[in-house]
C-alpha cells in the first residue's frame, strides 16, 4: 500500500527552479540537480538559523535569566539530539521526503509560538520543542543529501552549501541583532517570522527527487512500541559494537563535544556581563565574525575531508578550536590594556575558521563511514552520542561558571580540545597500520 504524501500539492515557484548560480558550479548534471534543491532549502533555513542564534543572548539580557536557565537550555539544544536514532530508524530504507515534510512542518512551525514567550520557562519550553522535533528530522536530511549527490563530490559540494547558507545567516542575524538593540522584545516576532521562511525551505526540500537504488517507494509504516523504542537503541549498540572505526572515531568527537558544550552556557554570560557587549556586538561576534571563516574556508575543508577523510580533517580542527578559549583566558588576563570585546571578536574569528571544517565533518563524517550503505543508522548514532554528552557538559559549563568563574571553565574547554585531536592522531595512525581493515 502507498502512501501519498502532503507535500505532491505544493510546486516551487518558477523563479526557484530556475535558480541560475547552481548551473555554474562544476559537478555532473545529478549532482547539481541534488545541489539546487538543498542550496534553497540551506539558504532560506539560514535565516532561521541567524535569527535563532541569538536566543541564549535573549535569555540572558532581554529575559535576565540566570546560570542554571542557560544552562538547561543549552544541554536542551544538545540532549534533544538523543531523539535522532528514533528518527534514523523510522527512514532506514523509505524514502525521506515525507518524514522531511511532515517532521520539518512542525519543527520549524513550532518557532510561532515565540509569539506568546515573554518569560524565561515558556522560551525554554518552546526552545526545547524545536530542538527535540528537529533531531527527529535531521537524519532524514542527511540521507538525503546522500542519495541526491555522489561520494565523490559530497563533501565539496556540501561546502558550497553551508557558504551558501551561513551568507545568508550572517545578514539575518546582524538585521536581528540591530532590531533587538531598538525593542528588546521584539524576539516575539523575530522568531515566528525566522519560523516562516523555514517552513518554505522544508516544501522545497521535500520535492527533491531520489535517484538510483535510493529510488524507494512509499511504504505505510507499521509503527510499534519495539520498532520506535526498542529497536532504535539496539540498532545504535550493534552498530557501534560491529564498527570499531566509527566507535572510536566517536569517542574522539566526544571529547570536542565536551570541550564545545562548556563554553555554551558561558559565553552569553561572558558577552554580556564580562564584555559589557549590547546586541549588535553579540551579533557581530556571534553571529558574523563566527561565520566569516565558515564561508571562506567550507568548500577548502570540503576538499580536505574529501582528500583525508574526516579522522585527519578532525585532529587539525580540534587543535586549531583549543586557540578559542586560549584567546578568552589571555583577554580576562590583560582586559585592562583593551577593550574585552575585541578578544571576543578574535576568539569567534578562529572559532568560525574551525567550525567550517567541524559542519563538514559533523554532517559528512556518517555518510563517510556508512560508504554505500544507507547512512540514516550511521547519522543517528552520531546524533545520538551528541546528545549523551549534552546531558553533562552545558550543565557542567554553568555550575563551573556560578562558583569558580570564567578561567576554569576556559582551561578545561581548552585541555579536551587538546585531548581530542591527539585521540584522533591515534586513530589516523591505526587507520594507516590497517588495524581496522580486518573489523569493518
Amino acid at each position: 500500500m502507498k502512501v501519498h504524501p502532503g507535500y505532491d500539492w505544493f510546486t516551487t515557484p518558477a523563479w526557484l527552479r530556475r535558480f541560475g548560480p547552481m548551473r555554474a558550479v562544476s559537478a555532473s548534471l545529478l549532482d547539481r540537480a541534488g545541489l539546487h534543491y538543498f542550496t534553497i532549502y540551506a539558504a532560506l533555513n539560514g535565516v532561521m538559523m541567524g535569527v535563532f542564534n541569538l536566543g541564549n543572548v535573549v535569555l540572558k539580557k532581554t529575559l535576565n535569566a540566570d546560570e542554571l536557565a542557560i544552562g538547561v537550555i543549552s544541554a536542551l539544544s544538545v540532549v534533544a539530539l538523543l531523539f535522532g536514532i528514533f528518527g534514523s530508524e523510522l527512514v532506514v530504507g523509505r524514502d525521506k521526503r515525507p518524514f522531511i515534510f511532515w517532521l520539518g512542518l512542525l519543527s520549524r512551525g513550532s518557532l510561532v509560538l515565540f509569539f506568546f514567550c515573554r518569560d524565561v520557562t515558556s522560551f525554554i519550553v518552546v526552545s526545547g520543542l524545536f530542538y527535540f522535533l528537529n533531531a527527529l528530522l535531521m537524519p532524514a536530511v542527511f540521507s538525503m543529501w546522500q542519495a541526491n549527490v555522489s561520494a565523490v563530490a559530497r563533501s565539496r559540494l556540501w561546502g558550497l552549501t553551508v557558504t551558501a547558507a551561513t551568507l545568508i545567516s550572517m545578514a539575518a542575524t546582524y538585521v536581528a541583532s540591530r532590531v533587538l538593540d531598538h525593542d528588546p522584545w521584539s524576539y516575539t516576532w523575530l522568531l515566528p517570522a525566522g519560523g516562516v521562511v523555514a517552513v518554505l525551505s522544508i516544501l522545497i526540500l521535500a520535492q527533491s527527487p531520489l535517484r538510483g537504488k535510493y529510488k524507494l517507494e512509499n511504504e505505510a509504516i507499521e509503527v510499534n512500541v519495539r520498532q520506535v523504542v526498542v529497536q532504535p537503541i539496539l540498532s545504535f549498540i550493534e552498530l557501534l559494537k560491529r564498527d570499531r572505526l566509527f566507535f572510536h572515531f566517536e569517542l574522539a568527537f566526544f571529547l570536542y563535544g565536551m570541550a564545545l558544550m562548556l563554553l555554551f552556557p558561558v559565553m552569553p554570560y561572558f558577552m554580556v556581563d564580562a564584555a559589557l557587549m549590547n546586541y549588535e556586538q553579540a551579533g557581530i561576534a556571534s553571529g558574523i565574525l563566527a561565520q566569516v571563516g565558515v564561508v571562506a574556508l567550507s568548500p577548502l575543508w570540503g576538499r580536505l575531508m574529501d582528500r583525508s577523510g574526516p579522522v585527519r580533517l578532525c585532529a587539525i580542527i580540534f587543535a586549531l578550536l583549543s586557540t578559542f578559549p586560549a584567546i578568552l583566558l589571555c583577554g580576562l588576563h590583560y582586559a585592562g590594556s583593551f577593550p574585552l570585546y575585541l578578544a571576543v571578536y578574535g576568539g569567534y574569528l578562529v572559532f568560525g575558521c574551525a567550525m567550517a571544517g567541524i559542519n563538514v565533518a559533523w554532517s559528512l563524517g556518517p555518510v563517510h563511514f556508512a560508504g554505500s550503505a544507507d547512512a540514516s543508522g550511521y547519522s543517528g548514532a552520531h546524533v545520538t552520542i551528541t546528545g549523551i554528552r549534552g546531558m553533562i557538559a552545558p550543565i557542567t559549563g554553568a555550575i563551573v561558571l556560578k562558583y569558580l568563574g570564567y578561567e576554569p571553565v576556559f582551561i578545561a574547554s581548552m585541555a579536551l580540545f587538546l585531548l581530542g585531536s591527539a585521540g584522533m592522531l591515534v586513530i589516523s595512525r591505526r587507520q594507516h597500520r590497517g588495524f581496522y581493515s580486518a573489523a569493518r
